[in-house]
């Protein structure tokens, strides 16, 4: 599989990485555990929602731009979610949140020279803010109100562990071509992970685990596999049953309905 795959691809795993990988497994669920446990609450009670799928749309518009990771967009909008969930924030301040929870999330999953600078993302938006504004509220959200807490809180970290087992011998059997079921399956993956930031309730009433699981099996069912396999069972500790209803609504591009809020 290896040398189907170029080293700077989500598919790509080395040797030597792939033997941690297994050596560590059990730890890595232990942490999974840990993590979806300590869970900051979310309330559905934001008072600025409406303005959400416009600044959801922008931060996505920069990393589009700027090439930051599908992990960065993802932290981003959830840290922008939380945020949002416990504050009351004049809209002429939600642009400055955007881009200080664009900022936070590209510092935790790219690189240094990836990470946008305030100057370059306040000229974006007309220099409405002084840069002390972003240093502040940096502050706040990384010491105050994440208390240093956010890694490891959205699907696609998950998704992308995942994805390491998502092949078996098994879907090979039938002739299918090795590289065209990876890109088929990184293509519909990458739908799904665009949907669950789209409804901001994806991401709130389902465990980060839990949804990378059903997004997994709801790829596998689009590049016509079986959704669940037991290798996939026994890495996420998921059978098929529990993932059913995420799976429908994902393939079925369904809009959640949340019993908390009148948000749809």
């Amino acid at each position: 599989m290896k040398t189907l795959i170029a080293n700077n691809s989500v598919f790509y795993l080395r040797k030597d990485v792939y033997d941690s990988y297994k050596e560590y497994r059990d730890d890595f669920k232990q942490v999974v555990k840990e993590r979806e446990q300590s869970r900051s609450s979310f309330f559905h009670q934001s008072p600025q929602i409406y303005y959400r799928p416009f600044l959801v749309g922008y931060i996505t518009k920069i990393c589009s731009k700027k090439s930051l990771s599908q992990g960065c967009l993802h932290l981003a909008v959830y840290i922008l979610d939380m945020f949002m969930d416990q504050h009351h924030i004049i809209p002429e301040k939600l642009l400055l949140v955007a881009n200080v929870c664009l900022i936070m999330a590209a510092k935790h999953e790219e690189n240094a020279q990836k990470i946008p600078r305030s100057s370059e993302l306040n000229h974006l938006v007309d220099n409405q803010y002084p840069i002390t504004d972003y240093i502040k509220l940096e502050h706040y959200l990384t010491i105050h109100f994440f208390q240093h807490d956010i890694k490891l809180q959205c699907a696609v970290h998950y998704v992308f562990y995942f994805m390491q087992e998502f092949l078996t011998f098994e879907d090979l059997d039938n002739g299918k071509n090795l590289r065209t079921l990876f890109y088929d399956f990184h293509e519909a993956v990458s739908v799904h992970l665009d949907k669950i930031i789209e409804d901001v309730h994806y991401m709130q009433l389902y465990q980060p685990s839990k949804l990378a699981a059903a997004i997994i099996a709801a790829g596998r069912s689009d590049i016509g596999l079986t959704q669940w396999t037991k290798q996939l069972e026994n890495l996420t500790e998921y059978k098929v049953d529990d993932l059913d209803e995420i799976v429908e609504n994902l393939l079925e591009k369904k809009q959640l309905r949340c019993l908390h809020c009148d948000f749809e």
